[in-house]
């Protein structure tokens, strides 16, 4: 990764903890820019087969680290961007709480975070939701986690779009996804 790249990258990961800190209204010690790690050192680090960007977490007996890293191919996709920055924040807002989590529900929050991203910006949020494909990567069990996320979140973030509509909407909108990110886990998934 080029120093332009990665300076870049720094940017936009402190971007998307700015959009995500503030439709959550978060109040969170760290700045996600200081938790990327390198993508060849984060890999060593995990299993084969890991995907090329992602949330790296090394327990040891005294400490647990955390970072996330993210591909050179991927420096310039903001939706890897804001993935990989909300399993982040929501893995520091869960661990504030003494709250554990799957990691089926850092998936469906990322993918929530995208959408509320996007429909914040003006953008269509459920577009992440289409016109994508599976990694090669995967193997079944990780592509059934990834497909019950995105499913899940999908029903979810299309209740949003038909409950409140347009920009009026917005201040009903943000009461409702702060409301659900703030909900057990396990129950985001039995409400999606």
């Amino acid at each position: 990764m080029t120093a332009a790249q990665s300076a870049s990258l720094l940017r936009a990961i402190a971007e998307a903890q700015r959009w995500i800190t503030s439709i959550y209204r978060l109040d969170l010690d760290l700045r996600a820019e200081q938790f990327v790690v390198d993508p060849d050192t984060a890999l060593s680090l995990l299993p084969p087969d890991s995907p090329r960007s992602g949330l790296v977490v090394v327990e040891e007996p005294a400490e647990i680290s955390v970072g996330i890293y993210i591909d050179a191919a991927d420096v310039d996709d903001p939706w890897t961007v804001i993935e990989e920055t909300s399993h982040l924040l929501y893995l520091a807002w869960l661990a504030d709480h003494d709250w554990s989590v799957s990691r089926l529900v850092l998936e469906f929050q990322s993918e929530v975070d995208r959408y509320a991203v996007a429909r914040l910006k003006g953008r269509n949020g459920l577009a992440s939701f289409e016109g994508f494909s599976w990694c090669d990567w995967m193997d079944a069990p990780t592509r059934e986690r990834y497909a019950a996320a995105h499913n899940r979140a999908h029903t979810y973030c299309r209740s949003l779009e038909r409950r409140f509509p347009g920009r009026p909407d917005t201040p009903a909108l943000l009461s409702e996804l702060r409301h659900f990110y703030r909900a057990a886990p396990d129950q985001k998934l039995n409400a999606a």
